[in-house]
């Protein structure tokens, strides 16, 4: 049975046939070994309501808790920008106490000292990881669910090697130290000294396709859901609101931070930016990805696409119709240029199946009224929105809650860029690096496709 196929009103959940790397916090359930009892209620249902179609598909009130937690996830992460925006109105109505107390200083912080955080590569000291930790995210992340496939194991980034301590002073904790691209930072963790020592590759990871919000960029960098990093609660007391990640293995071990790069109007909402910013959140303009990287052990990912390609992908076709992706991948060079300058970089594709699937995308004819408003507001804002629906809380039919498609994140093989190539980047050897990465791209789609119910889909990079 294809995994294409979306929004279940019967509380199923599609299944894969490929085996998670990730985390299957949630085993997904399985409906393909039915009783012959069950398929004749099935057929006897489908074909009464042939003959008598219903005009509402509503949500069934026997709807498991675990499902209803799971759609509690996606909805905080739907509503989080008209959460903050009433948040910030709210405020303002209070009137002159909260003008006082809140609104002045926190303006005076924001535009006085940190208004160039996301994009002067400081994010790395903003990111907090109880927020990556909450327990809505691991909701989040099974609601579809979103599952991880690597292609092969990941170099670290840096190792730890335990510090005698008559070596070290007790002022050389967090101290860091940047030679000649090694790093060495000095810490002390239950008492015990340690030294990381970081002379592995950084990773600037591209995702693909667009999609409309890129839900497996955020399941897999923005949370720690899929990656498993080590985390303690802040208190015993509150561990059940925090996932934990010690009952598995990490995804990506010692590769550091890796940092979802988004637009900078993102960060122009009071205090949504700060709750981006505490997920990894950050700005995609070239000298704040040098400055990450440059600054520690971190990593990026990319949505390549950008605002063009999430209008391109309709999304949401009956399964086993033939149909295309569509990618822009060809003029988009910047992130090559940019790992062959800094050097000792892995550039690593990533192809998200069923990432184009979770919304119905309504494509406006060119001339028309939505097309032009699309084209303004990429022009002005360099973003834009498209004109999307899928399903709602309680009915089935039409909302902007996303589909339960599953969406499987199969990562590719590593394209390592050595360090100390040229100060100036040559055409021949940039169009070398992207040929080479568009080509471990289109491996990644053709050797899973059929795993996740993309037979009849072709790969088609328009730009």
């Amino acid at each position: 049975m294809s995994l294409r196929q979306r929004n279940v009103p019967s509380g199923e959940k599609s299944t894969s046939s490929a085996t998670p790397i990730s985390l299957p916090s949630t085993p997904i359930s399985s409906s393909s070994t039915e009783s012959s009892e069950t398929k004749s209620k099935s057929e006897l249902y489908f074909n009464r309501n042939r003959k008598s179609k219903r005009y509402l598909n509503i949500a069934p009130l026997n709807i498991p808790m675990s499902r209803r937690l799971e759609t509690i996830g996606i909805i905080w992460h739907t509503v989080s920008i008209p959460f903050f925006f009433t948040l910030c109105l709210f405020l303002v109505y209070l009137g002159w106490v909260s003008w006082l107390l809140i609104i002045l200083p926190y303006f005076i912080w924001w535009y006085g000292f940190d208004l160039h955080t996301p994009t002067n590569g400081k994010a790395n000291y903003r990111v907090r990881n109880w927020v990556k930790n909450l327990i809505v995210w691991e909701w989040f992340v099974n609601y579809f669910p979103i599952r991880v496939h690597k292609s092969c194991e990941f170099e670290p980034t840096f190792s730890e090697v335990v510090e005698d301590e008559d070596n070290l002073d007790d002022d050389d904790e967090e101290d860091l130290i940047n030679e000649n691209s090694t790093t060495i930072r000095l810490n002390k963790v239950d008492n015990v000294k340690y030294r990381t020592v970081s002379n592995g590759p950084r990773y600037v990871f591209g995702y693909h396709p667009h999609g409309v919000i890129s839900m497996g960029v955020m399941g897999l960098f923005a949370t720690n859901i899929l990656r498993n990093e080590a985390f303690e609660p802040p208190a015993r007391f509150l561990r059940f609101l925090f996932y934990d990640p010690s009952k598995h293995k990490p995804l990506l071990p010692n590769i550091g931070n890796i940092f979802p790069l988004t637009l900078n109007t993102q960060f122009t909402l009071p205090f949504y930016r700060d709750y981006l910013l505490s997920l990894g959140l950050t700005s995609a303009s070239a000298v704040n990805i040098k400055s990450l990287i440059n600054n520690g052990d971190n990593s990026v990912c990319i949505v390549v696409g950008g605002a063009q390609e999430s209008l391109l992908n309709s999304g949401n076709n009956e399964r086993n119709v033939s149909k295309e992706i569509k990618l822009v991948l060809n003029k988009r060079k910047g992130f090559v240029k940019l790992a062959i300058e800094l050097g000792n970089i892995s550039l690593v594709p990533i192809f998200g199946f069923g990432e184009a699937d979770i919304y119905n995308i309504i494509q406006p004819k060119p001339g028309t009224i939505g097309d032009t408003f699309q084209k303004w507001l990429k022009k002005n804002f360099s973003f834009t929105l498209p004109f999307f629906s899928a399903r709602g809380i309680f009915i089935y039919d039409f909302g902007f809650l996303p589909y339960r498609n599953p969406i499987n994140v199969c990562i590719g093989r590593p394209i390592y860029v050595p360090p100390n190539l040229r100060s100036k980047v040559p055409q021949e050897l940039l169009d070398h690096y992207h040929k080479l990465y568009v080509d471990e791209l289109k491996r990644v789609f053709e050797e899973n496709k059929c795993k996740f119910g993309y037979e009849n889909v072709v790969l088609n990079i328009v730009e």
